[in-house]
């Protein structure tokens, strides 16, 4: 098992151990972790699925007191990735305003890594469950059956940051001027760097509500 999967299964796996309302927390350990790997498009998916199966493997000492509690990890889990996926979105749009232009290697890379994320996102949670047995078996499959049907902010970000990379590539394959293409070779690895600064803003405002 990777050190990557451990930073974020076992802090995951803790909370759900300890119960109570994790939201927030799972939240915060999603974020933080996203924010170790510099927002790269990528790493969203990875610490996802670490964080589901973090959350089976917590719950499996308890799974009688799962339910809503489950699904309050989730909602918390959401949210950080509904985060990063805005965090993601504004770092294009606001690219697109200033005229300016990220690698086109960058905008499709983030766009094969977010496509199916809402997908992946209800698979993990069917598959995690499939691993577990009674109880917790029963709310993980009810969780993914109730997302999958009623959609995800995950979801809704999704679609919003696939729009505007479609026409990020778009623009940059038809735009036959030297210095755009010179610009998009130098700004190579940006599109993480401008994303990770906006989550990091964003995760640090959320401390300041919470606090």
């Amino acid at each position: 098992m990777s050190d990557e999967y451990e930073e974020v299964a076992v802090p995951v796996r803790v909370a759900a151990e300890e119960g109570g309302d994790l939201r927030e927390r799972v939240r915060n350990i999603v974020l933080s972790a996203i924010l170790d790997r510099k927002a790269e498009a990528g790493a969203i998916r990875d610490v996802m699925k670490s964080a589901v199966e973090g959350l089976g493997e917590g719950y499996g000492s308890h799974a009688q007191n799962a339910g809503n509690s489950l699904g309050t990890a989730v909602a918390g889990l959401d949210d950080a990735l509904g985060k990063s996926l805005y965090a993601l979105r504004s770092a294009v749009s606001e690219s697109w305003d200033q005229g300016k232009r990220f690698a086109d290697s960058d905008l499709r890379k983030a766009y094969d890594s977010v496509r199916n994320l809402e997908d992946d996102l209800v698979a993990t949670l069917k598959s995690t469950g499939e691993k577990s047995q009674g109880v917790l078996k029963e709310e993980f499959g009810r969780l993914g059956e109730h997302l999958s049907r009623n959609g995800t902010d995950t979801g809704a970000q999704v679609r919003e940051v696939m729009s505007l990379l479609s026409r990020e590539i778009g623009d940059v394959a038809n735009t036959a001027s030297r210095d755009v293409r010179g610009d998009a070779r130098e700004a190579t690895g940006r599109l993480a760097a401008v994303t990770s600064g906006i989550l990091h803003g964003l995760a640090e405002a959320l401390d300041k509500k919470t606090s």
